[in-house]
């Protein structure tokens, strides 16, 4: 039985999944954060901040990509 372990290009593939998934989530979130009662801000705001967060994470994947060395061991 050949083993085979998770590389940096399943790794890679999982984390933008796991963003796209957070995208879809994120106004339904942002509306849920601004109805309780001690937060003082509009959902805008927060989506906003989410929208921010997630593009950070999105750079830094692709610098990653960019600069990463991807072997294939077959």
């Amino acid at each position: 039985m050949d083993k085979k372990t998770v590389g940096s290009k399943e790794g890679l593939g999982l984390g933008i999944i796991g963003l796209g998934v957070m995208l879809i989530l994120m106004p339904s979130t942002a509306q849920k954060i601004a109805d309780l009662e001690f937060v003082q801000s509009e959902p805008f705001s927060i989506l906003l901040g989410a929208v921010y967060v997630i593009a950070l994470f999105v750079i830094l994947a692709g610098a990653i990509v960019t600069f990463t060395n991807f072997y294939d061991t077959d």
